[in-house]
């Protein structure tokens, strides 16, 4: 049946009111400020930074490592994971300067008590990146053994843990959740974190990579020590949205991993490297935005007892003014 002109003409201004209404509540959400810059109790001190692999697989004198852990030590900085070459095919890790490693653990020891020094392990799945060919076949299971054979090395040589971070990984892979298993026992006591893919409501059909789903979470959280959020790459185009996010994120990561049953630890990743791209923007993905939002997320919430604290990507590409933008806004300096 149509309607009269007069009522049609009525319909269609009313859904135009409301598409332009839409349109105008997503535009506060995308340009509007978001995130919380108050003073808040959420640092303990008890952060992390990625380090590049050089610290460990290159001669450093004892005083480059000692100006290294003091000022880790000075910035509240709790775990460090320097890299190491990723795994190869066979699942071993290359040939590596252990002289070095020991002279990195040892001056750390000396110098930052508190630190633990977490090697970076891992690397790109088979036919994945864009770059660089990948190494890892999770479905291998010689390869998951003799990488597992290879942490247990590592702890060996007296090292705090390790830090995994295996990528693309997709949400529910089973092959991920088994070599973690596979690792609990190989490391004993020793700390498991692991790099964790960005947290979402949903899996996306087509896309399993991009997102975590909360269930996914709780199932690693229940497996691991350490959470590490890789909070960034979103490919979100505001610093609104981006700060917005990044709330929703650190109360849906806090809340997964309560509900696990191992009750692992949360540290939410902030970005401080400025490439722009598909996945990234320097002017959105900022360390002050990052920051924002994990307060934000975290106000009122307190984490459940899992938030730990704060973990910077990279030490290589943060600079002054970001490390001043960490001491006001997270350490309150």
């Amino acid at each position: 049946m149509r309607l009269p002109a007069g009522r049609r003409a009525r319909v269609v201004a009313i859904l135009a009111g409301l598409l332009l209404a839409a349109a105008g509540a997503l535009a506060l959400l995308a340009y509007l400020p978001a995130g919380d810059d108050r003073p808040h109790p959420f640092n303990q001190d008890r952060n992390a930074v990625w380090l590049e692999h050089r610290w460990l697989e290159r001669p450093h004198s004892e005083a480059e490592i000692t100006a290294l852990v003091r000022d880790l030590r000075a910035r509240g900085v709790r775990y460090a994971f320097p890299h190491v070459i990723p795994f190869d095919r066979a699942g071993r890790l290359p040939a590596h300067d252990r002289e070095q490693m020991r002279r990195f653990l040892a001056v750390a020891r000396r110098e930052a008590p508190g630190l633990q020094v977490l090697p970076w392990v891992g690397g790109l799945r088979v036919g994945w990146r864009r770059q660089k060919a990948g190494s890892i076949e999770l479905a291998d299971l010689g390869q998951r053994q003799r990488i597992v054979a290879e942490c247990r090395g590592l702890i060996d040589e007296g090292f705090d843990g390790i830090h995994l971070n295996v990528e693309p990984v997709g949400d529910g892979n089973v092959e991920f959740l088994s070599l973690l298993r596979a690792l609990r026992p190989a490391i004993g006591d020793a700390t498991l974190s692991l790099s964790a893919i960005r947290p979402g409501p949903i899996a996306l059909p087509g896309a399993p990579n991009f997102l975590w789903t909360p269930d996914y979470y709780a199932r690693v959280g229940a497996l691991a020590d350490q959470v590490v959020v890789m909070a960034y790459d979103t490919a979100l185009p505001t610093p609104g949205l981006y700060a917005r996010y990044v709330a929703w994120a650190s109360r849906s990561a806090s809340a997964a991993l309560r509900d696990s049953s191992r009750h692992a630890r949360l540290l939410m990743g902030v970005p401080t490297y400025d490439e722009t791209g598909l996945m990234h923007r320097g002017g959105v993905e900022t360390p002050e935005q990052a920051l924002r939002g994990i307060v934000q997320g975290l106000r009122g919430v307190g984490a459940d007892g899992t938030f730990e604290g704060v973990a910077l990507y990279a030490h290589w590409t943060t600079d002054e003014k970001e490390w001043a933008t960490y001491d006001r806004l997270w350490r309150g300096r």
